[in-house]
């Protein structure tokens, strides 16, 4: 019942404003190969789908399709590190794999790093962690890409991974249709079209972070996989390994991530004559929103060891 009342809202939102969720009527539509997983090292992969490689299908995104006119979308998984994957440390993210449905040449979007107090995306606090942007392919359509970002991501954390395309505002066939198989998944997937993403005309589809199983009637079941590794401290660890500082550049804030097992001392940062410029870290952020546009070297004391970046303010 409730599909069919969510439905029935999205159809009445065509009508009165000429944008729906719908998938791209021109995609193309895959088999089910047994695609194997890239050799991988040390890291794994965490992924809530029962088949995490295959990509058979296109999903439904919040567009005009009168007139091409594309939306805001954010398509978003989320990942209990210790309850559902059994990672006891902090875990280092290396990349970000989606499964694209169909793409349109050009468009970009940003794959988005949280830290969630919340699985239930739609009560959660969200925080963000890290952000890239990447130019979509059309050639990459039914397939799984590979997105490097970079995280550490505190022990007992949630994280969300969010695939964002933003409004287009009137340029048409600027597209991103999320993809997915048929053979099923262990989590909730999310969809959200509310008209908060920069750009175009704002005003989205109208779903706050919604279940995308929910939406419409056939499933929305996301291949959103995280890659990375846990952090397990030993003797002789590169302590250049094992913190994190970002961003750099930076213009308001630089923020210092360590692993659980890792203490910081002392944080300094110096102007390029060597003064202190008396920036402190405090609760994990160094504010240099006073400081002049120019380079300076961050020392950052750690019960591991010591180590100095060159920083960027603009």
């Amino acid at each position: 019942m409730k599909k069919i009342t969510l439905c029935a809202l999205f159809l009445c939102g065509t009508f009165m404003f000429g944008q729906q969720l719908s998938t791209n009527p021109d995609a193309p539509y895959g088999s089910n190969s047994d695609q194997q997983p890239a050799e991988r090292g040390t890291a794994v992969t965490l992924s809530h789908s029962v088949n995490p490689f295959t990509v058979d299908t296109g999903g439904v995104a919040c567009w005009n399709s009168a007139n091409g006119e594309y939306r805001d979308n954010a398509f978003a998984r989320t990942y209990d590190l210790a309850t559902d994957f059994a990672i006891a440390g902090d875990f280092e993210i290396q990349a970000v794999e989606w499964g694209q449905g169909t793409g349109d040449d050009g468009k970009v979007i940003d794959v988005n790093i949280y830290t969630v107090d919340f699985e239930d995306l739609s009560v959660a606090l969200f925080t963000l962690i890290a952000s890239e942007s990447f130019t979509i392919s059309s050639a990459d359509d039914l397939s799984l890409i590979t997105y490097p970002i970079t995280a550490l991501i505190p022990a007992g954390s949630i994280v969300a991974v969010e695939v964002f395309a933003p409004d287009e505002g009137t340029v048409a066939n600027q597209r991103l249709f999320p993809g997915f198989n048929l053979s099923g998944q262990t989590q909730t997937a999310w969809l959200k079209s509310d008209g908060t993403g920069t750009g175009g005309a704002n005003t989205g589809c109208g779903i706050p972070w919604t279940d995308s199983n929910t939406v419409v009637a056939d499933p929305q079941e996301y291949v959103i996989n995280l890659v990375g590794e846990e952090v397990v401290l030993g003797v002789g660890d590169n302590i250049a390994d094992l913190v994190n500082i970002y961003p750099n550049p930076a213009t308001t804030q630089l923020n210092v991530e360590v692993p659980s097992g890792v203490d910081i001392l002392e944080v300094k940062l110096y102007d390029v004559l060597g003064k202190d410029t008396g920036a402190r870290l405090v609760n994990g952020t160094v504010d240099v929103s006073a400081l002049s546009r120019g380079v300076y070297v961050l020392s950052v004391n750690t019960s591991k060891g010591a180590l100095t970046e060159k920083i960027v303010k603009r």
